[in-house]
């Protein structure tokens, strides 16, 4: 009879490897973290920004395309550097140490 392993889904190996950052991205995501916290520190962390154009200021900043930038975006939230990214405003964790 043969053993088969089952792999749960909320395995957080499996969500640590999807959500892993290459060296290029977690350079951007500080740079740009550290941006955000420069910017949103005396409004608590909250910036009123529609999402299309925080990929936009994202993009130019980091100086990758688009998609690029979204998805260092939505790993900065999976890492809690961002704890909500909304349809029209952000907050940022200015206590994240990175």
């Amino acid at each position: 009879m043969k053993s088969t392993k089952r792999i749960s889904k909320t395995n957080s190996y499996i969500d640590g490897l999807a959500t892993a950052m290459t060296e290029d991205e977690y350079r951007k995501a500080v740079e740009f973290h550290r941006f955000l916290v420069s910017i949103t520190e005396c409004r608590h962390g909250v910036l009123s920004i529609d999402r299309e154009r925080l990929i936009k200021l994202a993009s130019a900043f980091m100086e990758c395309d688009a998609l690029e930038a979204y998805n260092i975006l939505r790993k900065m939230k999976d890492y809690g550097w961002i704890l909500t990214l909304d349809k029209d405003f952000i907050i940022v964790n200015l206590e994240a140490k990175v």
